[in-house]
């Protein structure tokens, strides 16, 4: 069941959000060390190259908004 999404903010408390940084951090770390048969499965699933870049750079950029944010 997908829920719509609503335009106003979504509260975390310091523990979610450090799990969640954490959690997305090493996410893209494992992206970032993926071997060729890993980035070949991406790029055919998400049908974009490199899905493995792309998507490490997504959770990067997103993690360090988080971890900003904590700090």
């Amino acid at each position: 069941m997908t829920l719509p999404l609503g335009s106003g903010p979504i509260a975390f408390d310091r523990d979610q959000a450090a799990s969640l940084a954490r959690l997305l951090r090493e996410v893209e770390q494992f992206l970032d060390e993926c071997d060729e048969s890993v980035e070949e499965a991406l790029d055919a699933h998400f049908a974009l190259s490199p899905a493995s870049e792309a998507f490490s750079a997504a959770l990067c950029f997103h993690t360090d908004r988080i971890e900003a944010a904590l700090n």
